[in-house]
């Protein structure tokens, strides 16, 4: 289990900046004859941790009277929620807009406008911050919206290796309103770190993890266990495939020009 905290009346939220130590800026440059890379994501053995229940004491009326968290989904032999991420891209296409939303009684979201960058929006709904799984960029600021009516405290991590760092490097009032919005700036260099967790201290079943990325060139395995990303420049890249619980595997793989590259991932627990 990962390390708590106490609980505290302020919302504690951590936003990224420098995570490899040094700064990375991506440009945005019209990319012709892309690649794309597609693949599905494997799991065999026997499921690492069960999905949790818990009785809800907190506002049962907004987050329902019990809870299941469920920290990996497998259908099939095929993982969800695995973030593919391509390293060391540093021009190419814009940062895509779309949102993922949580499945279950849950209705988080993550929103990413897009653009020339990620532009996350944390969107709180039924006790939930979002998908279990999802992608943060260093540097750059991330907006919370609660949508409930009743409050969150958010604690976070920063994943380096196999193991969870407590941060609190900005404090800010509590999200207590329905449709109250805080928006964070980075704030301390962090190095090193993989992802960041986000955990409420009145809800222990809210937890997720946001992977960092550096450009756009990322997916999420979906129910089939399938990915896919496109419009890639040709070149030789780092291609890696991480989940907070399955950790990571990495490939190196080479696009050509308007190549199409299949590259599946297997996980053994």
């Amino acid at each position: 289990m990962w390390p708590r905290i106490h609980a505290i009346s302020w919302l504690s939220l951590v936003l990224l900046s420098g995570f490899a130590g040094v700064g990375f800026a991506y440009d945005v440059i019209e990319v012709n004859n892309g690649a794309t890379i597609m693949g599905k994501v494997a799991f065999t053995g026997t499921l690492p941790h069960t999905p949790r229940r818990f009785e809800v004491r907190n506002g049962p009326e907004i987050c329902g009277a019990e809870r299941v968290l469920t920290k990996l989904e497998v259908h099939e032999g095929m993982a969800k929620g695995v973030v593919i991420a391509l390293e060391g891209v540093e021009k190419g296409k814009p940062f895509p807009s779309h949102h993922d939303t949580a499945t279950g009684q849950g209705r988080g979201k993550f929103h990413y406008a897009g653009g020339n960058e990620l532009n996350l929006d944390v969107q709180l709904e039924k006790c939930s911050f979002g998908p279990f799984t999802g992608v943060i960029m260093a540097d750059e600021a991330v907006r919370f919206v609660n949508h409930d009516s009743i409050k969150h405290t958010l604690h976070t991590y920063a994943l380096k290796g196999r193991k969870a760092k407590i941060m609190r490097t900005l404090h800010t009032q509590s999200l207590r309103a329905q449709g109250q919005t805080e928006k964070v700036f980075p704030t301390r260099k962090l190095h090193r770190a993989v992802a960041v967790g986000l955990t409420c201290d009145r809800h222990d079943f809210m937890e997720n993890w946001l992977y960092v990325v550096k450009n756009p060139y990322y997916a999420i395995s979906d129910e089939s266990g399938s990915f896919h990303i496109d419009r890639i420049p040709p070149g030789d890249y780092n291609l890696v495939a991480w989940h907070p619980v399955l950790g990571m595997k990495e490939q190196r793989v080479t696009v050509t020009p308007d190549g199409r590259l299949p590259v599946d991932f297997g996980f053994m627990k």
